[in-house]
């Protein structure tokens, strides 16, 4: 008769082998269902700066640059558009940037000559253009740009730059300031050509997310193109006077056809007080 030790230690044995035989046999559990992908919340694009939507954009030149009033323009244009320039700044930068308003009017001043004979050069390029049309179509122009770098999305890059060029202009003597009037502008515009060109890229991501989504996609450079601006006449020299070797009017078809005043049209607001009173 086996000993109670070894019958325990069967019986230990028996329990282990049924247990294992129940766990054998017993239904395995099933794996977790997998989980459905996160939502991902799908964000459609905004207009850069704070710019409405469907805004209208000037249409790209050639060279890859959107059509501005201050293309093509002669040095004495390119001046007498840069003081605009900082005109409205000095209108429309306040806090940080209110020194745009101290540098126009001490620019006015300093440069008060240089000012007044590039008026006197841009008057005679308009009355050689268009005769006694000229005024009306250089205020028309005037109102152009200064609604140009009016632009409300572009104010708060605008100033800093406008700040910039106001400092190096009143830095530098009266008589380089014909010369550096060029590039003054070309500083002046950029912040208006990064804008334009943020705004064609949000376009285009705004077609993207239309397509993705189900929305009705027309691809477009912008919604309503803006008609390309009027452009400055060419230079004329000191000497000219009416009458005498002036340029043909565009609109004189030829030779003792009456002349027709051309002037562009192009979507304007009223402008604003183009001077800031000297404190």
């Amino acid at each position: 008769m086996p000993s109670r030790p070894v019958v325990r230690r069967f019986f230990e044995l028996a329990s282990v082998t049924a247990l294992a035989l129940v766990a054998g046999c017993s239904t395995p559990k099933k794996a977790p269902p997998t989980p459905p992908p996160p939502v991902v919340p799908t964000i459609k694009p905004l207009p850069p700066m704070g710019a409405v939507e469907e805004m209208s954009i000037p249409e790209v030149a050639a060279d890859g640059s959107y059509l501005t009033p201050n293309r093509g323009v002669t040095a004495n244009t390119a001046l007498w558009h840069v003081r605009m320039a900082l005109n409205v700044a000095a209108l429309s930068c306040y806090g940080v940037n209110e020194p745009a308003r101290i540098q126009y009017n001490r620019i006015l001043h300093v440069h008060q000559a240089a000012l007044r004979e590039a008026n006197a050069a841009v008057d005679r390029n308009y009355l050689a253009a268009y005769g006694t049309g000229g005024l009306k179509a250089r205020e028309l122009l005037n109102t152009v740009v200064y609604n140009f770098f009016a632009l409300p999305p572009v104010t708060k890059s605008f100033c800093p730059v406008a700040i910039d060029v106001g400092a190096k202009i009143l830095a530098m003597p009266s008589s380089q300031l014909l010369a550096y009037a060029p590039e003054a502008l070309t500083t002046l515009e950029k912040p208006f050509q990064d804008f334009y060109a943020a705004y064609a890229d949000y376009l285009k991501r705004l077609a993207e997310w239309q397509s993705r989504f189900g929305g009705t996609v027309t691809v477009v450079v912008s919604p309503t193109p803006l008609p390309p601006p009027p452009m400055a006449p060419r230079e004329v020299a000191s000497g000219f006077v009416p009458g005498v070797g002036a340029m043909t009017p565009p609109s004189a078809m030829a030779p003792g056809t009456p002349v027709r005043i051309e002037v562009p049209t192009f979507p304007l607001t009223p402008m604003r007080e183009t001077f800031v009173p000297v404190e």
